[in-house]
């Protein structure tokens, strides 16, 4: 039961921070950190989610590289905003 719970956890995280950086890099920025990357990765597949849906195009059971694509095109909008607001 434990290992379901380890890979539960592990894969959203390195997702997510490797969805962070990649943004981050497209994006030309700084480098805000691995724990920034973890958030702008989460919430960057959360907006890439809804940007999805408002094209129709469905992401559950469509793969990892479209899933991937996506969680990325989110989280460069996260980071645009973000430097809109703070910079």
């Amino acid at each position: 039961m434990l290992e379901h719970i380890s890979q539960f956890t592990a894969w959203p995280i390195l997702t997510g921070i490797i969805v962070g950086y990649v943004a981050n890099r497209l994006m030309r920025g700084e480098g805000k950190g691995c724990c920034m990357n973890l958030v702008v990765g989460i919430v960057g597949s959360y907006v890439g989610a809804f940007i999805a849906s408002m094209f129709n195009v469905h992401l559950f059971g469509a793969g990892y590289l479209k899933n991937f694509i996506f969680c990325v095109l989110g989280s460069i909008v996260v980071l645009w905003i973000w430097k809109k607001l703070f910079d």
